[in-house]
């Protein structure tokens, strides 16, 4: 059995949310802010059984909240009324025994099975945080505040005591739901629910000494060692751990002995007044030794130099390496826990930003290795769950276990990537070899700028701060280079494969590209051969992506063979090149000529630098050089007030505008 979706309504910024879950490991990726974590911190407080605070309570809901209260507490509406309409914070959990043998025991689950149907293989599991079913203690604890001299009053002081009161006011109930008709639902114990779920969360800050300074891992794993019985114990380790306990318990009986027999001679001797006399019983003392308990609490992790036995302790090593053997500590231990479970329950296991003091390397591997990991210390299935703000993490998983958060003025959403590659099959393996090849971090930006090659990558930067400078950016108070843009290399032949992929995550993005002018040639077989050309010779365009934007537009097929002349590409208003949150810019016509590459528009638009004279033709523009770098930075480090062409300028505006929540 495995926990297959979860659905959270009503928790802060998860109004609506669904998130689908992987057997093994589910990684959430996203923009800051984007509640990767959130509901990591919702599943905890409902398994802890803790109650919601008023700021859990989402503001899109809390007018209604206010509303309805007051209503009742006017009498306007009833209890049951009141009950009906407040919308409770809630969390559904949806399970799938399809996989288990109809024969076998379901274990903590079988509480929450009510189908008697054969057929049936989920179990809905739903908590809600709703009003207490008690009118009486809700008058009293709001008519103070909504009476006033006995008269309905509605002010700050109603709402502050709803703020005041919210955890008196609601309660957390756990229900068992017929997935098939969800109206019939039984009410469960929430222990049912912690035994279904036993969870463990490894947080972002985590303390990473090994040095005294907290309980460290290190000391609960061996306390397991010596409180497990040998059956519960790792076959590979079941001999040093029985040989551990043999030399401890020795080690404490000859030390017990010779200590009581010490420590009684120096009482006896201390003891005047002449008592005890040689008639009595004689004093003694007994002292409670345990070395085991100084090897639980006091063993502390270190690195040892080889043969020459010299070692140091754990606190000067690399934050990296500290972070990762500390998290291999904790999964180690909660593997332990959950042994004792069996297949009886459903382990959650939550851990957030793994990537924290890792080199790329490092986070690519804990990544690559994780399940592997999880599978050598535990036959138990546990279910993983990431956050990451790291590319390479991200980059390193399959598409199938990636979920990407995106946030709406309606709350966010928890999107599979697997639903995009289901329809997107052509586009697919493309996008995926080029996140793995390049590490991008599309996934955790705001806005994208996909560009043409290595020129437009190095002058970029520069280009956005000059138009920052200029007074560009100004229609915003938070101008694009404060913005989390991310600038991908990409090139007029494979930009349009990103633009479904970049529909699909809702982000806003801009694509600078070539206009590329060739004129066709019939070869002696009767083929048509296109050569580039100045704009003015061209008779249509060789981009790839300009083309499929074009048909697009024009609703053709992606497929369609027509040429498409290079009159209408140049005549494409602001309007037709923008498609949703995406925008097109190519070379447009400056000072009466036209580039058809970045370098011609460069050249164009700085002539004085370039030595031309102001009666020059295309052909004077054509850039020659070996070397498209070379051309970028000789411009950045020779000429610091050079003009930016047009259609970079324009694209990038439109890129500064667009808002991110809509």
């Amino acid at each position: 059995m495995q926990l297959s979706k979860i659905k959270i309504k009503n928790y802060r910024l998860l109004i609506d949310a669904e998130l689908e879950v992987e057997p093994k490991t589910t990684l959430i990726v996203g923009r800051n802010n984007t509640a990767k974590t959130l509901c990591f911190e919702c599943i905890g407080n409902v398994l802890d059984g803790a109650p919601f605070s008023f700021n859990d309570y989402p503001l899109q809901k809390r007018e209604n909240l206010y509303t309805k209260i007051a209503l009742f507490m006017e009498k306007k509406i009833t209890f049951e009324e009141l009950a009906k309409q407040l919308e409770p914070i809630s969390i559904e959990f949806l399970v799938d025994y399809s996989l288990d043998d109809p024969e076998d025991n379901l274990g903590a689950l079988s509480p929450f099975i009510i189908d008697v149907d054969v057929d049936t293989t989920t179990a809905l599991i739903r908590v809600e945080f709703r009003l207490k079913a008690d009118e009486k203690a809700l008058w009293k604890l709001l008519e103070e505040s909504y009476y006033k001299d006995g008269v309905f009053t509605l002010d700050d002081d109603t709402h502050n005591a709803i703020v005041a009161n919210f955890y008196k006011l609601f309660e957390l109930t756990v229900y068992a739901v017929n997935p098939k008709i969800p109206e019939e639902k039984q009410v469960k114990k929430h222990k049912e629910l912690k035994e279904l779920f036993p969870f463990h969360i490894i947080p972002a800050e985590r303390l990473l000494g090994e040095d005294g300074t907290q309980n460290s891992s290190l000391s609960a794993l061996i306390s397991d060692f010596f409180d497990m019985s040998e059956d519960e114990l790792d076959p590979s380790i079941t001999k040093k751990v029985k040989e551990l306990r043999s030399i401890v318990e020795n080690a404490n009986k000859s030390v017990q002995q010779q200590s009581n027999e010490i420590l009684s001679t120096l009482v006896s001797s201390s003891v005047g007044f002449g008592y005890p006399n040689s008639e009595e019983l004689q004093l003694g003392v007994t002292t409670q030794l345990s070395i085991d308990e100084q090897i639980k609490n006091q063993t502390q992790l270190s690195y040892t130099a080889g043969a020459s036995k010299e070692s140091l302790p754990s606190k000067y090593n690399g934050l990296g390496y500290k972070n990762l053997i500390k998290m291999e500590f904790l999964l180690a231990a909660f593997a332990k826990k959950v042994e004792k479970c069996g297949t009886a329950c459903i382990p959650l296991l939550f851990i957030e930003e793994p990537e924290s003091h890792m080199h790329p390397q490092m986070q690519h591997a804990f990544a690559e290795y994780l399940e592997a990991f999880l599978g050598k210390i535990t036959s138990v299935g546990i279910q993983t769950f990431l956050t990451s703000h790291s590319a390479h993490v991200a980059n390193t998983m399959v598409f199938s276990k990636i979920r990407y958060t995106q946030k709406t003025k309606d709350g966010v959403t928890y999107k599979n990537l697997s639903t995009f590659a289901q329809e997107n099959p052509t586009n697919i393996d493309f996008i995926r070899k080029y996140l793995t090849l390049t590490k991008c971090d599309l996934f955790f930006a705001d806005k994208a700028i996909f560009v043409e090659g290595a020129s437009e990558r190095l002058l970029l930067p520069d280009m956005i701060e000059k138009c920052a400078k200029a007074g560009d950016f100004d229609s915003q108070a938070y101008k694009l280079p404060a913005q989390y843009y991310t600038l991908i290399e990409i090139g007029g032949a494979y930009a349009y494969k990103f633009i479904p992929f970049i529909e699909f995550l809702g982000i806003p993005c801009l694509i600078l590209t070539d206009l590329d002018s060739v004129l066709g040639t019939e070869g002696k077989n009767g083929r048509t051969y296109y050569k580039s050309v100045p704009v003015y010779l061209g008779e249509t365009t060789s981009n790839k992506t300009i083309k499929w934007w074009w048909r697009k537009s024009k609703g053709l097929s992606e497929d369609d063979k027509g040429k498409i002349p290079l009159t209408e590409i140049t005549l494409m208003t602001a309007d037709e090149k923008t498609k949703g949150k995406c925008h097109l810019e190519f070379q447009t016509k400056e000072q009466g000529l036209c580039g058809h590459s970045l370098e011609e528009a460069i050249r164009n638009v700085n002539r004085a630098h370039y030595e031309l004279e102001d009666t020059i033709t295309e052909d004077d523009i054509e850039f020659s050089g070996k070397s498209k770098t070379d051309f970028a930075l000789d411009l950045v480090y020779e000429c610091d007030d050079y003009t930016i062409p047009a259609y970079i300028k324009s694209g990038l505006k439109w890129l500064n505008e667009q808002k991110i929540l809509e």
